[in-house]
């Protein structure tokens, strides 16, 4: 008897549905495992900014745009959306934002005695701090980057799953219009003609 490749494959793949029914509770562990891992957000992983750096620059974003009953900034993934700008568009606003974040720490234990990170205090102290500083260049550089972290299009890093745009009733609707080139030449020549 000769074997084809269509009856090894078949043969595989009955071999395999049985041991993978015999076993029913470690595929069904496997899968649930799967699904936790899917439905947990990713560790902060930065490209130019540490780790306490994103973290305090979330913890301001989530002040600008909060979770509330609505989806805000940290659901966004707006910070992540800053790290990655600052890599391309938005280089120029890396130092003033540093620079931003090193300071952040005198005015959170000039707030609270003890207090190590604007993250860790009370929203009012939060509040009060961005207050002090919302008409300087940090503040307004973070505020524009949560803005379009939140409600750009998710294919720049924010906006995760669409949450932004949801919360103002934006649905996105492409549309394909061909461009003005070569191919509308001879209608131009045919119309002066």
């Amino acid at each position: 008897m000769t074997t084809t490749r269509r009856s090894f494959l078949g043969t595989a793949a009955g071999i395999g549905s049985a041991a993978a029914l015999a076993d029913w509770a470690l595929v069904h562990e496997a899968l649930a495992h799967a699904a936790e891992a899917v439905a947990q957000q990713p560790p902060p992983r930065f490209t130019h900014l540490t780790a306490d750096e994103g973290r305090e620059l979330a913890a301001i974003a989530e002040r600008i745009v909060p979770t509330t009953n609505t989806p805000g900034a940290r659901e966004a993934g707006a910070v992540f959306f800053m790290d990655k700008a600052f890599g391309t568009f938005e280089k120029a606003a890396l130092p003033v934002v540093k620079k931003g974040l090193a300071e952040l720490p005198a005015r959170v234990a000039k707030r609270q005695k003890g207090a190590k990170s604007f993250a860790a205090l009370p929203v009012a102290d939060q509040d009060a701090i961005l207050i002090d500083l919302e008409s300087g260049e940090f503040f307004g550089a973070v505020r524009y980057l949560t803005m379009v972290g939140v409600f750009g299009n998710p294919s720049h890093g924010g906006n995760r799953g669409g949450v932004g745009w949801k919360l103002i009733g934006f649905e996105p609707k492409p549309s394909h219009a061909p461009p003005f080139g070569y191919y509308d030449a001879q209608l131009v020549k045919r119309g002066k003609s």
